[in-house]
């Protein structure tokens, strides 16, 4: 009888292969997963832009133009109270926080690991709630007649603040946390062109150490599709 020899791996060459598809595995996985985040939070972000952009729409009908609406004359908590109530019946929500402390995680951070200098959760001049697709906002009021910001030579109305997956992390500004501008011309996205962060910082700038950093990336996020400064200096290409 004719002996046949028949190939095979070896037991040392399975596990040197297995090793080598486990450390491409260990380098591509983290990557993709953080590019699919990414991609979450910049989706969820132009839907959080397009439903507070019409809920401005429908109370500027209700109301009047927000120069004329009356929350007060400085930034104060009644203020903000009101200016809640103002997009209250244009907004679903799931839980109505209001002037009383919650709807936010506990802590926050700047895209840089810097701590976050204005938590939501408690500040003492927000008004709060959560609405049905999980995204957590919070209002600060500009006072009535939306005062005139020479730092940004623009009205500004109210503040508007997004975590775009409320309690759940990264909670870090930049990242699932931005802000915007309510004017009298509709709702600005923090970080436009011109925009240099304001008194607190709300900037967007690839290693700043400032604690309100990250806030300002929204007018970027909204325009690129994308979180580049996350990954390096976009100035070259955002003045």
């Amino acid at each position: 009888m004719q002996k046949i020899n028949k190939k095979a791996f070896t037991l040392a060459e399975v596990l040197i292969t297995i090793g080598i598809i486990g450390v491409v595995a260990a380098m591509t996985i983290p990557v993709l997963m953080n590019k699919y985040r990414e991609a979450v939070f910049v989706n969820r972000l132009k839907d959080t832009y397009s439903i507070f952009s019409q809920a401005y729409k429908l109370a500027v009908a209700e109301h009047g133009d927000p120069d004329g609406w009356d929350i007060g004359t400085s930034a104060t908590k009644e203020g903000a109270i009101k200016v809640y109530e103002y997009f209250k019946p244009f907004l679903k929500q799931a839980e109505e926080c209001g002037g009383e402390f919650g709807c936010f995680a506990n802590s926050y951070q700047t895209f840089t690991g810097v701590e976050y200098g204005y938590p939501p959760r408690e500040h003492t001049l927000y008004t709060r709630g959560l609405l049905l697709n999980g995204v957590a906002f919070a209002f600060s009021s500009s006072g009535s007649g939306c005062p005139y910001d020479e730092i940004r030579a623009m009205e500004k109305c109210a503040v508007l603040y997004v975590d775009l997956n409320a309690y759940d992390p990264p909670n870090q500004a930049g990242v699932d946390y931005f802000g915007f501008l309510i004017t009298p011309n509709g709702v600005k996205p923090m970080g436009y062109i011109g925009d240099n962060g304001g008194g607190n910082g709300y900037t967007c700038i690839y290693g700043a150490t400032n604690n309100g950093n990250g806030t300002g990336c929204s007018a970027y996020v909204l325009a690129k599709g994308n979180m580049d400064y996350l990954r390096h200096d976009i100035s070259n290409i955002w003045k």
